[in-house]
């Protein structure tokens, strides 16, 4: 870990000890706060009381996202309020700091039967040979899973053989995105692909020890490449090509810079 190198990194290391004592998670903020310590170090800012107009300036000159600037800003607002408990400072001078207008994505929600035109042009794609069909099949099922019981984009990667119970037909999920684990049941439909899939993937891996539920190659899971390969298979090649008319009643990607979402499947 890369120790900070501005006049307050001292205080910020007090800082991030002091929010892991609490039970915080701190990979964020610490992210955050390395951001201003960088811009302290490279303006060569030396040890005073900053005041308001340097944060103005401070995040007028990040040249990121309006949403990443002001996720900067909140944490060193809870920063600055901890040097005030420390006695360092009186007031906290990003309590005046407004946010930056954000963009915000109105999505574009797929009705139950443009998901099964979507599913149909993902099932069309497969590759019907040995080396790749049981790939193609995997990645498949990962957008089953998250179109029909709203898995997340990487949840479907990290399954392992024994999350999926076949006598209750459920999903167990480790560490979702707020860290916590949940149990889904499988809609019928689903549960009879997924044992049309497992019959064919322990048939076909009869010799491996495969750990992952979704079989890749070399006795490894879908890496994050596919998760990428799934965007792109799923949102834009079916979009433009299978969903034509769908593409020609709503705003286009090329000229509106919308795109699709893995979200708007649930």
């Amino acid at each position: 870990m890369k120790p900070f190198k501005s006049f307050l990194a001292p205080q910020i290391q007090k800082f991030i000890t002091y929010r892991q004592n609490l039970g915080y998670q701190i990979s964020r903020s610490r992210s955050h706060l390395k951001t201003f310590d960088r811009y302290l170090k490279e303006h060569k800012i030396e040890k005073s009381l900053l005041p308001p107009s340097f944060f103005l300036q401070l995040r007028s000159d990040l040249k990121i996202e309006p949403r990443s600037v002001n996720a900067i800003i909140s944490s060193l607002r809870v920063f600055f309020q901890f040097l005030i408990r420390k006695g360092i400072y009186a007031q906290n001078p990003l309590q005046d700091i407004p946010e930056l207008p954000e963009n915000d994505t109105i999505p574009f929600i797929f009705s139950p039967q443009q998901t099964d035109q979507l599913l149909a042009a993902v099932c069309k794609r497969l590759r019907h040979t040995k080396s790749y069909y049981l790939k193609d099949l995997s990645e498949y099922m990962a957008i089953l899973l998250m179109a029909r019981c709203g898995l997340r984009i990487s949840e479907p990667l990290r399954l392992k053989r024994h999350h999926y119970r076949t006598e209750e037909k459920t999903l167990y999920i480790e560490k979702t995105k707020f860290k916590k684990d949940r149990l889904i049941p499988l809609p019928m439909v689903v549960a009879i692909e997924m044992q049309n899939y497992l019959a064919l993937r322990d048939a076909w891996l009869v010799e491996q020890q495969n750990p992952f539920l979704l079989a890749g190659f070399k006795q490894k899971g879908l890496n994050d490449d596919c998760k990428w390969s799934i965007c792109l298979l799923t949102w834009f090649w079916p979009f433009s090509i299978t969903l034509n008319p769908i593409a020609t009643t709503d705003p286009s990607p090329a000229t509106t810079g919308w795109r699709p979402s893995s979200h708007w499947l649930k």
